[in-house]
């Protein structure tokens, strides 16, 4: 902090997204005056993205939220004490327990809420206390199947898979971090991806990416599959089905580690290059190349992004990503070094061994909705956590009955943008009893809610890099302490919990400790009791200036124990059916196009990370609104120009948008960034160009459902497309 005289330096990270990029910080007489990267940082090497560098404006955004504010009957807002705002809150949450009982009160912890280190594990330690599975998060929104689904049916090595540094070959399915910023272990390292996709290209490395469009990340792969949307399973069977017809798996690995390969092979039997290459609109050559590249290895990953797990069959895309990988034993065997199995958790032995199945973890509290969705476990940062799905969150507040939900508390999220269905959501959200929001704008979502508690910006407060520990390939860490001190009266999201447990009677707990209901602890206690044990003491992280790589001791992959050895299964219940499922709609493809002839893909923007983003002055100006991203033969032949309003309808709705040409978009495709756009009232919609379209508003929630996670279909949608009749 600034001695109000002179101006410091200080080494702090980004926190705008998951990427955790350092900085160095100039402050005085306690604002911030400007923001560099960190070029003394061995990892990143001075790495930021151009959101990154908007922070100090976003601290003094005009707009910022610096008090709590309650919604009047008249719908105005009154400002007041964040004290009286959680007194009158906790209020209403004990008479809503009171009359319908704890699993009516829920709460909604969005993507913003994952980059302030404390939140999760204090909000789930809420909700545990409070005895309410209501906790949703936005990971059931896009990516479930890969962060527990897939692990819960197949299994997992226990000695972790290849990473990005140690391999020859990476399988790349609908990831671009060159934009994202995000990828688990294995494929292009979220910190300073440009430079690790350069050094991989370096060294030898191929790189095989499966997208529709031709994306920052194809335009440098050595195989650019650019697919049908929709039909990545079917391409994945396919490569599978070639590598194990000609031989080219690990097949001692498979042998003494995998369970069901005939069976599963034979499973396989239709999806043959002919037949994938016709139903992928991909060439066959191309397929078998992909195939016999990614086997060759010798060491490599697949790995998949968003894109693929928002569309059709994710739980299947996961399992036969992980398949493929087993196959090709892309894992880490004994006396193999593990790059980073993370500081900041307690060191174990790391076998050369599968960790069996674990249906457990899907049979957890069921929705209402159905019982073939309900609590599923998330391998977290903070450990396996379960939480409900958040696809039918609307549905629970709803539908009347024991368990529906009253009351909402939302943290650093916007639902009313980001879930599937928005008819339904909003309407869901107006349904509540209490919706209460912490947030450093008026977000749409802020906007319909009780309270807005205005939130603490990631340079006003400590932070620990939790959520990346296992994705660098070092043993790297940073503890960021505040750089400024908050102005207003504003409090962290994990304080929101903190607060209400203790004006209602809580005991929260973090692994197991007790937390100080009395007296409110500080970020550094909490974090020390998520920490214990940890391979590094957090008292030296934090004692660094700064990001540090560790001299702590290698991990070495020991040998298997025979005792508790498990197998791979590849062919868990339900698969027949998934691979039936996706096999019929790739038939179906092949039919003539009829009324919705182009499908609707999700994608990222550079200048945005979800909603957050446009209300800076630099990113606004690099675009205010979600373009439809267009090959420009299609608009050719719909005779509309770039930069022209159109309609784009599906089966469930229709929204405005801004045609933009884009050559490297596969023809019959449509690119759009989801979290846009205004209520589904149709009042904002004369303000595309300013504010967007929101996609959720062309699909119905329940409309593909997946199994487990309630899943919705938010990708490959068939839509049509035709002039726009407004001015």
């Amino acid at each position: 902090m600034a001695d109000n005289k002179t101006e410091k330096h200080i080494k702090t990270y980004c926190r705008f997204c998951h990427a955790n990029c350092p900085m160095e910080i100039a402050v005085a007489d306690n604002k911030i005056v400007s923001l560099r990267p960190d070029t003394d940082n061995e990892v990143f090497g001075g790495y930021t993205c151009l959101k990154g560098r908007q922070m100090p404006e976003q601290h003094n955004l005009p707009e910022r939220i610096l008090t709590s504010l309650k919604k009047n009957a008249d719908g105005s807002r009154t400002a007041i004490s964040s004290s009286q705002a959680l007194d009158e809150i906790a209020d209403q949450l004990k008479t809503i327990k009171e009359k319908y009982g704890p699993r009516a009160i829920a709460s909604y912890n969005g993507t913003v809420s994952f980059q302030n280190s404390a939140t999760h594990p204090v909000a789930k330690a809420w909700h545990v206390a409070l005895d309410s599975p209501s906790y949703y998060t936005s990971i059931t929104i896009d990516q479930p199947a890969k962060v527990g689904i897939g692990q819960a049916r197949m299994g997992f090595w226990l000695g972790g898979q290849h990473t990005w540094r140690d391999s020859n070959v990476a399988l790349i399915i609908g990831n671009n971090t060159l934009v994202s910023h995000f990828s688990i272990p294995g494929g292009i390292p979220s910190f300073s991806p440009s430079n690790a996709l350069r050094e991989g290209k370096k060294r030898g490395m191929k790189i095989i990416c499966v997208d529709p469009r031709k994306s920052e990340v194809a335009s440098r792969s050595d195989l650019h599959l650019q697919i049908k949307p929709g039909q990545d399973a079917v391409l994945l069977a396919g490569l599978i089905h070639i590598i194990l017809a000609e031989n080219l798996h690990d097949a001692e690995f498979c042998a003494e580690n995998i369970d069901n390969l005939d069976i599963f092979k034979a499973s396989l039997e239709r999806f043959t290059p002919d037949y994938v290459a016709a139903r992928t609109e991909l060439d066959k050559d191309d397929i078998i190349t992909a195939a016999r590249m990614f086997a060759a290895g010798p060491k490599g990953c697949a790995t998949t992004g968003t894109g693929p797990e928002m569309g059709p069959y994710p739980n299947l895309i996961q399992h036969l990503t992980q398949t493929i990988n087993a196959i090709c034993g892309r894992h880490y065997r004994a006396g193999e070094k593990l790059p980073n199995p993370g500081v900041l958790s307690p060191a174990f032995p790391r076998l050369a061994q599968a960790v069996p199945p674990q249906p457990e973890w899907l049979t957890g509290v069921r929705s209402r909705v159905s019982d073939d969705i309900g609590e599923v476990t998330v391998l977290t940062a903070n450990g396996p956590i379960k939480e409900m799905p958040t696809a039918i969150c609307a549905d629970e507040i709803l539908m009347p009955g024991d368990g529906q939900i009253k009351a909402l508390i939302v943290v650093g999220g916007n639902p009313l943008l980001a879930w599937p269905g928005q008819e339904k959501a909003f309407k869901a959200l107006n349904n509540l009893d209490l919706l209460v929001c912490i947030d450093y704008k008026l977000s749409a979502t802020a906007e319909m809610a009780d309270y807005v508690i205005g939130s603490k910006l990631c340079l006003e407060r400590d932070d620990l890099t939790v959520l990346t520990d296992i994705w660098y390939e070092k043993p790297y860490s940073h503890y960021a302490k505040a750089v400024v001190e908050a102005e207003g009266d504003v409090i962290e999201e994990w304080e929101l919990f903190w607060e209400l447990g203790k004006r209602l009677g809580l005991d929260l707990s973090i692994r197991d400790q007790p937390v100080d209901m009395v007296n409110k602890p500080s970020k550094y206690e909490i974090l020390e009791k998520m920490t214990v044990g940890s391979r590094v003491p957090l008292a030296d992280i934090y004692n660094r200036d700064g990001g540090h790589v560790f001299d702590v001791p290698d991990v070495m992959i020991e040998p298997a124990d025979p005792a508790t050895k498990g197998m791979l299964d590849l062919f868990p219940d339900g698969l027949a059916e998934e691979l039936s499922g996706a096999a019929t709609d790739a038939d179906s493809s092949l039919q003539a196009k009829g009324e919705y002839p182009f499908l609707l893909i999700s994608r990222r923007m550079k200048n945005v990370f979800n909603s957050t983003g446009p209300e800076l002055t630099f990113l606004a100006s690099k675009t205010t609104t979600n373009p439809a991203f267009i090959n420009p033969e299609d608009l050719a032949a719909l005779q509309i120009e770039d930069g022209e309003l159109i309609s784009i309808s599906s089966n469930r709705g229709q929204i405005p948008a801004v045609a933009q040409s884009s050559p490297d978009i596969k023809r019959g495709v449509v690119s759009m960034a989801h979290c846009w756009g205004p209520a589904p009232d149709g009042s904002g919609d004369e303000r595309v160009r300013e504010i967007g379209a929101n996609t959720n508003r062309l699909i119905h929630n329940l409309d593909h459902s997946e199994k487990y996670s309630g899943m919705a279909r938010q990708s490959a949608i068939a839509i049509r497309i035709h002039k726009s009749t407004a001015a």
